[in-house]
């Protein structure tokens, strides 16, 4: 008898598990209309790994297929879909643009007299003497008020109050002499009579505000999150335009994913620490509106200003949340895909190692 070496036996073609689907003729003519079918996409990963090299006789003699997983969605999924993509890239826009707007009018808060600007304040000092003056702290600016209760009187005898406000721009980096003159020179010619308590008020009080500004609502955490926002809202919706496999475009993703999470961060810790700073200087809880200082001097809240930053906050979420729902909804696969190919992706260096060791 012969013998026959392992190597010249003859070798069978190894069954790819995958059979044509044959087509069968009906006689019949295609009216032209296509029926409706559900529209599918696949997802493609990676090819099964073979443990033999290809130079053994163990190596098969075929080209392995690639693997498909098929995901199948409903008919009318895609007219569903790009409603709810424009939505969400409609959302997310508008929230962008508008908390980059709520964002600099909290900042600019008591630095013009017009617009309202005034009437936003994290804290207020004041007195009701002869005349009720108070002086409002925002995170750069500050406002002088003084009203005289008297000034205008009406035909029936009753009197309405008439009140003077100016605001300096920038309240920081300047003397307590220069401050309390540049707050007083366009009120001079306005309530000239109230020269003396208004002087007096500012001795008491300019010391006090500064103290407010530098050591306990501190400009940074609120600036700092203004020029992140801004910075990672563009490199977001930019990157949603398209898609890579560059590392420039990975490395993108990665520095506005973490510029969004501290800009997150320094919103929630500018209205909470907004809310505790005048806590404890109210020595009250969340309720408490205004103390008593003494020598008829009186601090309170901004409620406003605290209303502002909690809805700066809260839009500043939605934009965050739009956006990540945005990049889960790039390819027809939705998060199914995402997930399978994320799967795949983190498997092929195990098994690279798992074959070497072999």
């Amino acid at each position: 008898m012969e013998n026959y070496s392992s190597s010249t036996l003859p070798r069978k073609k190894a069954k790819t598990g995958v059979k044509k689907t044959g087509v069968k003729k009906t006689g019949k003519k295609s009216t032209g209309k296509k029926k409706p079918t559900s529209s599918t996409s696949a997802v493609h990963l990676a090819a099964p790994y073979n443990p033999y090299p290809t130079n053994t006789q163990y190596a098969p003699n075929y080209a392995p297929l690639p693997q498909t997983v098929v995901i199948e969605k409903p008919i009318g999924g895609n007219r569903r879909g790009k409603k709810s993509i424009c939505a969400l890239v409609f959302l997310a826009v508008a929230s962008y643009l508008l908390a980059i707007s709520l964002g600099l009018y909290v900042l600019t808060s008591c630095a013009w007299t017009m617009a309202d600007s005034n009437k936003i304040y994290l804290a207020e000092l004041s007195t009701n003497t002869t005349y009720d003056i108070s002086l409002r702290v925002g995170y750069f600016g500050g406002c002088l008020s003084v009203t005289d209760a008297a000034a205008v009187s009406s035909s029936d005898g009753n009197s309405s109050a008439q009140t003077f406000t100016n605001c300096v721009s920038n309240m920081r980096r300047k003397d307590l002499d220069d401050l309390s003159e540049e707050l007083w020179e366009h009120l001079d010619h306005e309530v000239s009579s109230a020269q003396s308590d208004v002087q007096t008020f500012l001795n008491t009080t300019l010391p006090q505000f500064k103290h407010l500004q530098d050591d306990v609502f501190f400009c940074e955490p609120p600036l700092v999150h203004a020029l992140l926002f801004f910075i990672s809202g563009i490199m977001l919706l930019v990157a949603r335009t398209g898609t890579s496999r560059k590392k420039s475009y990975k490395a993108m993703l990665v520095i506005a994913i973490t510029f969004s999470a501290f800009s997150l961060a320094l919103a929630l810790v500018t209205v909470l620490g907004t809310l505790q700073g005048m806590n404890a200087l109210l020595d009250a809880s969340s309720s408490g509106e205004q103390r008593d200082l003494g020598d008829s001097l009186y601090l309170s809240r901004g409620k406003r200003m605290l209303g502002y930053q909690g809805a700066l906050t809260g839009i500043v979420g939605v934009f965050y949340i739009s956006m990540g729902v945005l990049f889960v909804q790039r390819t027809p696969e939705g998060a199914a895909g995402y997930v399978v190919q994320a799967w795949h992706t983190m498997g092929r260096p195990l098994r690279k190692g798992w074959g070497r060791r072999r």
